[in-house]
């Protein structure tokens, strides 16, 4: 094997595919593969196909591309100078797959087993390495976001978005990607609609002027002349309101440093959380503004918002007992001073301050299954009250069968909870 000679070709199809011509990509790829079949070649050719297969709409060209990978990836993954990105091409292929679907099927995904669930454990394999090249870090964060928002999980799509835009802040694909996302976002939020539309054309204008790929030139272009048409005049889009930002006002320390974590961490109950530009941004405000239930059930309706109150207290107090396990301005050790702990030789360790964290995630989790018996009552689903819990309100008893009532639904947010559990369950 002409190592020079492969990598030369590399950089000539790379740059092929640069300027959008897929096809003289592909005819420099087969030059690759005929190099020989050490697993570098397998790694070269196997990235590449499944690139160009992705740009083409050619499935059969990916699925040649991941064979090939799969073929010497023990090998390839073996290889420190090769690994992480072996992971990210076998991700790519996975998540080219499931868009040819998703193209004739929108709803494929729901409450079902798909390459996304592969494509998410291949992408968090590269995020485990110790990379140096900030645009592959955040071109990961972005593809793995990618994956979450085709699964309805937008909070878990706009976190890596932010985390890829942390690595590179000018990252077309990454402030793109959030755009499109913050759209969504603006069809939830009501009076500050016009707020996130603003955002989202400014992301995407911004996403055009530094450059993404050819394939997503056209689907960012156009979501943002559907901003504009919004607009009737178009001058606020081009030169957007300063907005006054947040303002915290507090009676205590502790109150400040409360309110001051729940913004940093992202960890209001409102869809301000990716936005913070004004007073909004503060408070758990969020509640479900529209339910429909026959005239003759109000009550049902009543009782429906008994459990959503409740959900929203238990996150709330499960919050508060990880501020306070995190707030320095009182000393809490004398709650457990006179605590005798036998040395167990686990090297564990006992105090208040991590029992507060403990208390907070054991509640943080018990609210799961309160979403369960909302959904149970919601969806009439007949579960008996003491068989409810996140695990099992999915499927058919005893079976791994998804219940009718709930796929029926074709509801993304309630996919984005069932793809919660089943990450859970990995």
């Amino acid at each position: 094997m002409d190592v020079d000679q492969l990598n030369e070709l590399r950089q000539q199809a790379v740059q092929r595919m640069d300027t959008g011509d897929f096809e003289g990509a592909l005819n420099l790829t087969h030059k690759i593969q005929s190099l020989g079949s050490h697993y570098v070649v397998s790694y070269t050719v196997s990235g590449l196909l499944i690139d160009i297969g992705a740009a083409l709409g050619n499935e059969e060209i990916v699925k040649e591309g991941i064979k090939l990978l799969k073929k010497d990836f023990e090998a390839i993954v073996h290889d420190e100078r090769y690994a992480s990105s072996a992971y990210y091409n076998h991700a790519n292929g996975y998540s080219a797959l499931f868009n040819f679907k998703m193209m004739k099927d929108p709803y494929v995904g729901c409450f079902k087993k798909t390459e996304l669930d592969e494509a998410k454990v291949y992408y968090r394999k590269v995020l485990n390495y110790d990379l140096q090249d900030a645009l592959f870090i955040s071109q990961t964060w972005v593809n793995l976001g990618n994956c979450f928002d085709h699964l309805g999980r937008v909070v878990d799509a706009l976190e890596c978005y932010e985390e890829a835009l942390r690595r590179k802040p000018d990252h077309g694909m990454a402030l793109g990607n959030k755009g499109l996302a913050l759209r969504y976002y603006a069809v939830l939020a009501g009076e500050h609609q016009r707020t996130f539309l603003l955002e989202t054309h400014s992301l995407l204008s911004q996403a055009l002027k530094l450059g993404v790929p050819p394939e997503a030139v056209s689907a960012f272009s156009k979501s943002s002349e559907d901003i504009r048409k919004v607009f009737p005049d178009k001058r606020i889009l081009d030169n957007p309101p300063e907005f006054p930002g947040y303002t915290i006002k507090t009676r205590s320390k502790f109150e400040r440093f409360l309110i001051e974590f729940c913004l940093e961490n992202k960890l209001y109950l409102n869809i301000c959380n990716f936005c913070q530009k004004c007073d909004a941004a503060i408070g758990d405000t969020a509640v479900i503004k529209k339910m429909v239930v026959p005239k003759n059930e109000g009550d049902r309706y009543l009782h429906l918002s008994s459990y959503l109150n409740q959900i929203k207290q238990d996150y709330i107090t499960a919050r508060f007992l990880l501020i306070l396990s995190r707030y320095k301005g009182v000393n809490l050790y004398f709650v457990d001073k006179y605590v005798k702990i036998i040395d167990t030789l686990d090297h564990s360790i006992h105090n208040i301050y991590i029992q507060l964290v403990k208390v907070s995630f054991k509640n943080l989790y018990d609210i799961l299954d309160k979403i369960a018996c909302f959904i149970n009552d919601y969806l009439e689903l007949g579960i008996p009250e003491r068989e409810i819990n996140f695990r099992q309100v999915w499927y058919l008893k005893k079976t791994k069968m998804i219940r009718k009532k709930i796929e029926d639904t074709k509801n993304f947010s309630l996919n984005a909870l069932f793809d919660i559990h089943r990450d859970f369950e990995n």
